[in-house]
């Protein structure tokens, strides 16, 4: 049964983008990693694996990579947060990934019809665990744009099979986003 504060973790979940030098200890990231694993996955099959970053120079190469192909990518889109974000990656010293001290890429099993999915729900599991325990995260889409890039895809070291579904960054928050309106949902009733 979910309890109100159950339901609370949901609620007050919000990505973080300012973090704290500290570093989290591995038991700490260990513990994220295995809440993850508790996520549903089609026929049971869990095809995801874990890279997990502490390499700051490795993840601002990533960053620096990824950053002009993102303005690229985005200088036909003009709506408020496009410019907003557009505005970021063009500034001095900015990081796709905000200084966290940990990065981890979710991967899953190439042969698996369903790792996206499946991996994108371990994922969720993992943010909301993290919350539970103090850390903040959020998942970094940017990193995409760096998937076909054979020198860049070599350094996350992923293992033969495995292919990248996201990457999410943890730290201690720095920060405390107040919650937002949340649009209403479309809902069809069929009964």
């Amino acid at each position: 049964m979910i309890t109100m504060d159950s339901l609370d973790l949901f609620l007050t979940r919000r990505s973080i983008r300012k973090f704290k030098p500290d570093t989290i200890p591995d038991e700490v990231i260990s513990r994220i990693i295995h809440a993850g694993t508790y996520a549903p996955s089609a026929l049971a099959l869990q095809p995801w694996a874990f890279i997990v970053i502490q390499n700051m120079d490795f993840m601002q190469k990533v960053s620096d990579y990824c950053k002009p192909i993102m303005i690229s990518l985005m200088k036909d889109a003009h709506d408020g947060m496009s410019d907003k974000f557009r505005r970021l990656l063009q500034s001095d010293g900015y990081s796709i990934y905000y200084h966290a001290p940990v990065l981890i890429m979710v991967i899953g099993k190439s042969s698996s019809r369903f790792r996206e999915i499946d991996c994108s729900l371990c994922a969720e599991n993992m943010m909301l665990a993290a919350h539970a325990l103090g850390v903040g995260s959020c998942w970094i889409g940017s990193t995409e744009v760096a998937y076909n890039n054979p020198e860049i895809i070599a350094g996350f070291q992923i293992p033969d099979g495995y292919s990248p579904v996201g990457t999410i960054v943890f730290g201690y928050p720095d920060e405390k986003p107040e919650p937002h309106d949340k649009k209403q949902p479309l809902i069809t009733w069929i009964r």
